[in-house]
């Protein structure tokens, strides 16, 4: 009997799947766009939720991207009226150039609830590492800063302490020999990777860690890449392409997520910062900006 349940239930999820209706929420919009709904014409934001009777219709020079079910992002630019059934072949495929992470993080926002607090991007993103506590050392360094990709500009290499200690050292190591190239005693819980350029060189790896003044040294050692400019550019150049348009602001809050979750964090923070300036009274693009810099003490 078990067996045969098994069966039926294999074969019948395809068609509940199937069956699932689209859904749409407006990402971008701009020019003449509006949005029908029960005979009620209003004007498309973004944000704007299309349900399963309803219509969109695009002015003639305008344009609206839509999300559709999380995970797929496509564009009307031509003029016309489109309704959510004539849309439902835009979900299928995987080949969007935009970052899936991403685009369930942008899902979720603009489709919550009214006064739900936004959930921390952190969450969406895949190379976050597991939290951890080498051996008996009163240091805990955010898994966060499991690696670093540093082009430029600076960003803070920072921990946390369980205790009230005064004094930590700070170590460098090179990643291929584990030697030590760099100690030092510092009494704030961080040191700025700008601090460190004497000791690194661009194309080489390393490993850093902090430990309480004259307490064994720290097992959770964390991975800081040197990148050379031109590597960076050709990976910039990769994600900066995008199948879907969109503004300005839009296209630096989306960089500054991808770049964050591949662990770009300096470059990040400059993208972060140019959509919350071309876009002030985005409550996203603060409340993203306010986390990241508190995630990474940034000051």
């Amino acid at each position: 009997m078990k067996k045969i349940l098994y069966i039926f239930i294999v074969a019948f999820f395809p068609s509940m799947v199937s069956a699932q209706e689209n859904m749409f929420v407006v990402y971008s919009v701009k020019g003449t766009v509006s949005v029908v709904e029960n005979k009620v014409e209003t004007k498309a934001k973004i944000g704007t939720i299309l349900k399963a009777n309803s219509s969109i219709k695009i002015g003639a020079g305008s344009f609206a991207t839509l999300l559709c079910n999380e995970t797929r992002m496509f564009s009307l630019n031509k003029a016309g009226n489109y309704t959510t059934a004539s849309l439902k072949d835009s979900c299928k495929g995987n080949n969007s150039s935009v970052s899936a992470n991403y685009m369930k993080y942008i899902w979720t926002e603009l489709t919550k609830s009214k006064g739900t607090p936004e959930k921390n991007r952190k969450y969406f993103m895949s190379n976050v590492g597991a939290v951890s506590r080498g051996g008996i050392n009163n240091v805990w360094i955010d898994p966060r800063l499991d690696t670093i990709n540093y082009v430029s500009g600076t960003i803070p290499l920072s921990w946390k302490s369980y205790t009230d200690a005064e004094e930590f050292e700070f170590k460098l190591y090179d990643a291929a020999s584990s030697n030590v190239l760099l100690s030092k005693t510092v009494k704030k819980k961080h040191v700025d990777i700008a601090e460190l350029l004497k000791a690194i060189q661009v194309g080489k790896a390393y490993h850093w860690t902090a430990m309480i003044k004259g307490e064994p040294d720290n097992e959770d050692k964390k991975f800081l890449h040197y990148m050379a400019k031109e590597d960076y550019n050709n990976f910039y150049n990769s994600i900066k392409k995008h199948d879907a348009p969109e503004s300005e602001a839009e296209a630096s809050f989306r960089m500054g997520f991808v770049l964050e979750e591949n662990h770009y964090v300096a470059e990040a923070y400059n993208h972060y910062l140019k959509a919350t300036k071309l876009d002030p009274a985005n409550s996203l693009y603060r409340f993203t900006f306010m986390s990241f810099k508190k995630d990474y003490e940034i000051k």
